[in-house]
């Protein structure tokens, strides 16, 4: 049997949300599971995700793989790290995992707004070139 992490879909049409679950490959997405590990949602401004930490290590140690999703997922919370840590053999004893900061997206700027920008840095720097009268 070869046990994955993966995400099941759960929540009304078009707003779904997913809990994080042990599983066997074969079965199917929303199918039986072996254990929940965890809870997802991505339909907050900031999604809401909630692992239960001794129980991903556990999984991971035992050899569970989890999907690229839930993969992203354990790497923005620090449970990949550590458990790589674990892995290379290092004490990981009384150490939690500290989440990764969140990215903030820039918005880009269409051409008329970088034109009207530079604009105002040119007039800006205009009045302290220009030599004083008097």
């Amino acid at each position: 049997m070869a046990a994955v992490i993966r995400l099941s879909r759960f929540g009304k049409r078009h707003h779904p949300t997913y809990r994080v679950v042990v599983t066997d490959s074969r079965k199917a997405r929303d199918g039986k599971f072996i254990e929940q590990l965890g809870f997802y949602d991505p339909n907050l401004k900031t999604p809401a995700v909630r692992f239960e930490y001794e129980r991903v290590m556990y999984w991971l140690g035992v050899g569970a793989q989890p999907s690229d999703t839930v993969r992203s997922l354990l790497k923005q919370q620090g449970i990949m790290a550590l458990f790589h840590e674990k892995r290379a053999g290092k004490s990981i004893e009384g150490k939690t995992p500290v989440p990764l900061a969140l990215k903030t997206k820039k918005a880009k700027l269409g051409p008329k707004a970088k034109a009207k920008i530079e604009a105002e840095k040119a007039a800006a720097a205009a009045p302290a070139e220009a030599p004083a009268e008097g």
